[in-house]
């Protein structure tokens, strides 16, 4: 628990909380104008998990264009700053490697994304509006004084923050009873703990000596890719209850990261 806490507190809360608030705003705003939903859509691809998926949950596409569930993979992404910090120079001391990772992450989930949409068109996916059960269920600034406007943005962006952080306690927790299981290797525990909880397990990865650093870049670029059940939870409860499907996500998902895999291979291959 205590470090789920130092987790929530030194990492997710200070990373994700300037995003969310901004995403709520521009939520809001958007019945106003369209830009609204463009700018909501572009800070949640830069912001990290999981408010990719609350941009996509909101997004409405048109026929012929990229659907709503396409739009989820794409836009739920790692930030670039947990990759450039945490995962390039925390854990591999060196900053490029973790840009490189970011890269590939966002080429495998373009690449799925894309690949899937004629699917998705076809089995007309999309509705005309999407609500997240994390949101109130009327997201409208009409009706709304400007002079309110900003406490409602705070009250909901408080509580997406809580749901977030609950559900990273919950997994960071459950990753930490992986630890003490001795009959399994080191190695082994560490990529359950990153199936759960990918920060916990990439930590746990990272300190392993008897693994190659190949096999730690690419281990580490698939956990980030896929993202855990922690992010899967997460993302889950983004969508909350539009028509988007967390079973199709979670499958594209596990496609685009090994694409991203493959990807980062052909860098180690030709660039370290």
């Amino acid at each position: 628990m205590k470090d789920g806490l130092l987790l929530v507190f030194g990492q997710v809360l200070p990373a994700l909380y300037p995003f969310i608030l901004l995403t709520t705003l521009f939520r809001y705003l958007a019945e106003r104008s369209d830009a609204g939903r463009y700018l909501s859509i572009f800070i949640g691809f830069l912001s990290g998990y999981p408010l990719g998926a609350r941009a996509a949950a909101d997004f409405k596409s048109s026929k012929n264009r990229i659907t709503s569930q396409s739009m989820l993979l794409i836009c739920n992404n790692p930030s670039p700053a947990y990759m450039i910090s945490f995962i390039g120079l925390h854990c591999f001391d060196a900053p490029r490697l973790g840009l490189s990772m970011y890269m590939a992450i966002l080429g495998g989930n373009l690449a799925a994304g894309l690949i899937f949409n004629p699917f998705h068109r076809k089995k007309n996916v999309d509705l005309p509006h999407f609500t997240s059960c994390l949101q109130p269920k009327k997201l409208s600034a009409k009706g709304i004084p400007e002079s309110n406007l900003l406490d409602v943005v705070i009250h909901d962006t408080f509580s997406i923050i809580v749901s977030i952080s609950g559900y990273v306690l919950i997994f960071s927790t459950a990753a930490a009873f992986i630890r003490h299981l001795v009959f399994l290797p080191p190695a082994a525990q560490a990529l359950l703990a990153g199936l759960l909880e990918m920060t916990t397990g990439i930590q746990m990865l990272a300190s392993q000596s008897a693994v190659s650093a190949t096999s730690k870049i690419l281990i580490t670029t698939w956990l980030i890719s896929f993202g855990g059940l922690s992010v899967i939870a997460q993302t889950a409860g983004m969508t909350g209850k539009s028509s988007l499907s967390i079973k199709k996500y979670i499958t594209e998902k596990a496609i685009a990261a090994t694409i991203a895999v493959s990807v980062m291979y052909i860098y180690i291959t030709l660039c370290l």
